[in-house]
């Protein structure tokens, strides 16, 4: 299962390539192992300054020796020539945004136990401490007259009762710290005290929006935290003055979030779902006039899936990013009804470097005069960096090389490829070479299966694939094929929405039949597979060896098992709207779909792995099923991960995990050799 919840694996950074030096000194002739990958350094949250002269951006890392991810943040002129560090590397800080004058950057930092707002000027010097709370902020966002900042956190008056009460909860609130300069100015107040509701949390600082004259704040909120909950969000205006809270009206009581104020004030920008919220995304972009009058509903996006990025400068349009097969694309919607363009993203150039990868922080800006765009991209063979563009005209220039060091680390030559699934519904597969591939010869195949459903296998850099160890197995003679199977994202809405009420069926033979169609190219050895998968990867996977022996060994990663205790146990309703509804009211497909009731029927050596924390796939599932398969007489070893959750591993733990998959997978190879 994939929690759409913004989150980042990796959070850390060294920053000595512009001091003259590389990160490490690596050749060209090493080999991709699960820890060279973890020396690859991921990009994040990229913001333009106010003028547009500059750019912001954190550099994360994995420091192993001390268990951490860490995180600096530099800022760049937009030609890449001069570099300078911001805020030192660190565990404790994230989320940098500059003021709306350019001269100083607020962030989180938890240094002292709890995530508070912290001030540094953007030349540079220490940073300094603005509130004092003891709950952590979650988000923040400058008010655009840089008079105040308004954040989320949890309501610090909240009384534990000292046991675990369904009816009782921590709440989420709207707050407001005002600024005399560089100093906080007063008390903060809580904008959203006397609501019954909870602020949302989910895509931080995107779930708000303050209005340009600084008077008001566009926010989502839900009935109580929780992605049930969050399904049925809706939107309110709070007025800073007055304190007055008014329920946005989209003439609807369905889905909406990501609110986005435009430049002049007229219009807050919203996505809405068209009925009741469905678990496969379906929604489109709308305007609601802030003066009066009709809600504008734009023309719908090629994916009904539109993420309301920005809005041109000059409230004509807006900028949005949307799932595009193998990669996110950027696109611009007029607002005067007239259809959107394209302004780049290239699912079939796997050349190209692009927004490759889930969208977990900010990756792509366009500049306040509308003149430039910024973004991270990376490819299959690229590692990210940061690149400019000029808007009107694509032509990427790339003004970073963090990962210089890996430039020339194996071909990790990758393809996309196409078949026919048992349907004939045409699927996409991405398909990686092993290292030492020779044409005419075979080759073990390991088949790595993405999260979800409704997620996708990007073209981003095989060495930084989450939870799995992609190059490493292309360095050990292996073919890896990801197969974007129904329920992926990017593909269209009847593509997605084939899984509903058949979960298991479709996505099974999709996967199946891309075995199927790389063993008929000569590529694969066909007594050489092997199956690995995390979230609903390692739901199918579990799946996959309940109903074919064809593969000699099977990772589950954080799977899905036993649907019916799963219903009870996790944090919302995905597994259970896919498969049709509740079990109350459809036993029988819980039962006929199930990995756990089918344990008899598996032959394939398992290793199950997951977080002990993790709260989306509880570690019980996990549990169930290495039960049942040892009474069943199966091979299968279990390991569980303490301090880890559904996507965060400590460091020396995550690559614990990378080892254990890989390590799994070459001892049931050699077995058979």
């Amino acid at each position: 299962m994939m929690t759409p919840v913004k989150t980042m694996l990796a959070g850390a950074a060294l920053f000595a390539a512009y001091a003259g030096l590389l990160p490490q000194t690596l050749s060209a002739q090493e080999r991709w192992t699960p820890e060279l990958s973890l020396k690859v350094n991921r990009l994040s949250e990229l913001s333009f300054s106010p003028d547009g002269t500059e750019l912001i951006y954190g550099v994360n890392s994995v420091d192993i020796a001390d268990d951490k991810y860490l995180a600096e943040y530099v800022i760049s002129d937009t030609t890449g020539a001069n570099i300078r560090t911001l805020l030192e590397k660190s565990s404790h800080r994230s989320s940098p945004q500059w003021s709306p004058d350019g001269s100083m950057v607020a962030y989180l930092s938890s240094e002292t136990g709890v995530s508070n707002l912290w001030l540094i000027n953007a030349s540079g010097g220490e940073g300094r401490q603005i509130t004092s709370v003891s709950q952590d902020i979650s988000s923040f966002e400058w008010a655009p007259d840089g008079g105040a900042i308004a954040f989320v956190m949890g309501d610090p008056d909240f009384i534990d009762p000292g046991v675990k009460d369904s009816d009782i909860f921590r709440k989420n609130h709207l707050w407001l710290v005002k600024l005399d300069g560089e100093k906080p100015a007063g008390k903060i107040a809580n904008l959203t005290r006397d609501a019954d509701f909870s602020v949302s949390e989910w895509a931080g600082n995107w779930a708000y929006s303050w209005a340009p004259d600084s008077q008001s704040i566009a926010f989502a909120h839900q009935q109580r935290p929780g992605l049930d909950y969050w399904a049925k969000a809706q939107i309110s205006i709070a007025d800073i003055a007055t304190g007055d809270i008014a329920r946005l009206d989209a003439g609807n009581e369905n889905w909406m979030y990501f609110p986005k104020y435009s430049p002049d004030g007229k219009w807050i920008a919203f996505i809405n779902a068209p009925g009741v919220f469905k678990w496969s995304f379906l929604w489109d972009m709308k305007l609601y006039p802030v003066g009066g009058g009709k809600i504008v509903e734009l023309p719908p996006s090629k994916n009904r899936l539109p993420f309301p990025w920005q809005w041109a400068g000059d409230s004509q349009s807006l900028y949005y990013i949307e799932n595009d097969r193998v990669t996110y694309s950027f696109y611009e919607m007029p607002i005067d009804g007239r259809p959107y363009s394209k302004i780049f993203g290239s699912p079939d150039d796997l050349g190209a470097p692009g927004l490759n990868t889930y969208l977990t922080s900010s990756y792509i800006d366009v500049s306040g005069d509308g003149e430039r765009l910024a973004f991270i991209g990376q490819a299959h063979n690229q590692p990210p960096e940061v690149y400019v563009s000029k808007l009107a005209e694509f032509a990427p220039s790339k003004i970073s090389r963090v990962n210089e060091a890996f430039y020339d680390i194996g071909a990790l030559r990758t393809e996309l490829v196409e078949w026919r699934s048992l349907d004939n519904t045409p699927v996409e597969g991405i398909l990686s070479y092993p290292e030492s591939y020779q044409e005419g010869e075979t080759y073990p195949l390991a088949v790595q299966i993405h999260g979800g459903p409704n997620g996708v296998d990007f073209n981003e850099y095989l060495p930084l694939m989450r939870y799995f160890a992609t190059a490493a197995y292309l360095e050990k003679g292996y073919f890896v094929l990801r197969v974007n199977y129904r329920g992926t994202l990017g593909y269209g809405r009847k593509f997605r929405e084939d899984l509903i009420g058949n979960f298991g069926g479709p996505d099974y033979h999709d996967i199946m039949t891309g075995v199927n169609h790389v063993i008929a190219q000569g590529l694969v050895d066909p007594q050489q597979l092997f199956v690995i998968g995390q979230s609903n990867g390692g739901t199918l996977t579990s799946w996959i060896i309940t109903q074919t022996d064809r593969f000699k060994s099977a990772c589950p990663i954080a799977g899905e098992t036993d649907y019916i205790s799963l219903e009870g146990t996790n944090g919302y309703f995905q597994t259970s709207w896919y498969l049709g509804g509740s079990f109350i009211d459809n036993l029988q497909m819980f039962l006929d779909r199930s990995p756990i009731f089918h344990v008899k029927n598996v032959r394939t050596p398992v290793l199950i792995q997951g977080g002990m924390l993790d709260d989306n796939v509880p570690h019980t599932q996990l549990e169930e099923f290495y039960r049942a398969l040892k009474r069943a007489g199966a091979e299968a070893h279990l390991v569980g991960y303490p301090g880890s959750t559904h996507e965060y591993y400590p460091p020396k733990l995550y690559l614990r995990l990378l080892r254990s998959c890989l390590e799994w997978t070459d001892r049931h190879r050699s077995a058979g050799r």
